[in-house]
């Protein structure tokens, strides 16, 4: 009995180790959770960005501080803003992405993105790509992005 009960706690003691949600996040219980993670690599352009939903179940403020995509020379986090009357892209002060808590941000075309300077590999459309991501407080994630048409 003894032995079935430390057999148990150990599979409970991985499986809270392994963290992870569907798409690549924390546990659902006020932690980070990534999701909707796409990669807008496929073009036959030096550049491509990454796109995905973050929500911040915690109690404190994070922040989106780096990320590394395989293939990529340079990774920078980026806004697209408006600029006398000109849609501007530029990195984000200190290259930091705030992520409040208990909000959502929402990396789109037209917004917020990790930006991948300096395509080193090709992209097909349809292919997972690992995608690092690093936070202030919570630290080093892995997610997948799914290569998207650039079309859609």
């Amino acid at each position: 009995m003894k032995r079935l009960f430390a057999l148990g706690l150990i599979v409970i003691v991985l499986m809270a180790g392994c963290g992870g949600g569907e798409m690549g996040g924390t546990d659902a219980e006020g932690r980070l959770v990534v999701e909707n993670v796409m990669g807008n690599l496929a073009l036959p352009m030096p550049n491509g960005a990454v796109y995905m939903t973050i929500t911040n179940g915690a109690a404190d403020d994070d922040a989106l501080i780096d990320a590394a995509v395989p293939g990529c020379d340079a990774v920078e986090l980026h806004e697209m803003i408006m600029e006398d009357d000109v849609m501007v892209m530029r990195q984000m002060e200190g290259n930091r992405i705030p992520v409040p808590a208990g909000e959502t941000v929402m990396l789109q075309r037209g917004g917020l993105h990790v930006m991948c300077i300096g395509k080193t590999a090709e992209f097909a459309v349809g292919e997972s790509v690992p995608v690092t991501l690093t936070f202030e407080k919570a630290g080093t994630m892995e997610v997948t992005a799914e290569v998207i048409d650039p079309g859609e």
